[in-house]
């Protein structure tokens, strides 16, 4: 067998003539492989984004957790706000604590059960709330 330059072999048959046959030529149609691996690719994004889409709608992590955390969110918010309003008035009352003696006499009696020279002070028992048994 011998070579070519543009790739030819050339046979000799047995009864000694030469045949010139030319490289294989390809019948593959690119176009084709293109729009199949195209077709495979939308099938395979379809496929993973249904699968997705249960996961998240039907898992444990899906919309149930996400409607979870915004409760919870708004739970906090609520609470962010009374204790915003609580701190308001307690700054409130520090504040009237400074200025006033009234407001200083008023804490020591009640909360502290401190009480003048010379005052009496009469400690009555809490109320206590029993339940009747049956």
């Amino acid at each position: 067998m011998l070579t070519n330059e543009d790739n030819a072999v050339r046979h000799t048959g047995p009864d000694y003539t030469e045949t010139l046959m030319t490289a294989p030529v390809s019948t593959h149609d690119s176009r084709r492989a293109t729009q199949v691996t195209l077709k495979a690719v939308i099938l395979l994004s379809g496929v993973l984004t249904l699968v997705f889409l249960v996961s998240f709608f039907f898992s444990d992590r899906g919309i149930a957790e996400l409607q979870h955390a915004r409760r919870r969110v708004d739970d906090l918010h609520t609470d962010i706000q009374r204790l915003q309003t609580e701190n308001a008035r307690l700054r409130g009352e520090i504040d009237s604590a400074k200025k006033s003696t009234w407001a200083v006499e008023r804490i020591a009696r009640e909360d502290l059960g401190m009480s003048k020279k010379g005052e009496v002070v009469y400690m009555l028992p809490a109320k206590q709330t029993t339940t009747a048994s049956r």
